[in-house]
């Protein structure tokens, strides 16, 4: 029910391509960003999640919600725990699905406040474009009222003393690993 009976998932992205391992995870902007939020909470970082997500026609909006959610066990106050991203890998729009999101809503007092339809935001953009997000931001994959399906890839990072949401250990076949840059 979370991500809805038309959407379509590849898990273990990291371990299926060796370009995408090396090239996208370890892009320097993924790496510079998560430098300045997440490594002053830890000793090193680490993927948390990176697959395939089709959107096919049909779908409706995801609930809303925030990433870090699934590290409810850490308590409030705590520092940025993930950041994430979705990259487009066809034109995004928000007929077809766009990913959206509320710009401000990790800085809300009121972690159960919803937002007013007013304050979402289609990210609208070209394939091969991404957006990037922090895991306490509320966001949602967007509804799809095109005939074509929306191909994005999500990928998150979180703070190294977190279990991740993918096991990479188990998701990255070990000869694999050993060929990919730490």
């Amino acid at each position: 029910a979370f991500f809805g009976d038309r959407t379509r998932h590849v898990l273990g992205v990291a371990g299926k391509s060796r370009v995408f391992a090396t090239e996208v995870l370890t892009h320097p902007v993924y790496e510079a960003v998560c430098d300045r939020v997440l490594l002053p909470s830890c000793a090193r970082y680490r993927l948390n999640i990176a697959h395939v997500m089709d959107r096919g026609p049909g779908s409706v909006r995801q609930w809303p919600h925030r990433d870090e959610l699934v590290w409810n066990q850490v308590p409030s106050p705590h520092p940025e725990l993930q950041l994430a991203s979705v990259i487009a890998l066809v034109d995004f729009s928000a007929d077809n699905g766009a990913t959206v999101v509320v710009p401000g809503s990790h800085r809300w007092d009121d972690r159960d406040r919803m937002p007013t339809e007013a304050e979402w935001v289609a990210a609208e953009m070209p394939a091969g474009s991404a957006v990037i997000y922090l895991g306490s931001t509320i966001h949602a994959g967007g509804a799809n009222t095109t005939d074509g399906w929306r191909r994005g890839i999500h990928v998150s990072y979180c703070l190294g003393w977190l279990r991740t949401a993918e096991n990479q250990f188990l998701a990255v076949p070990l000869d694999v690993a050993r060929g990919l840059p730490r």
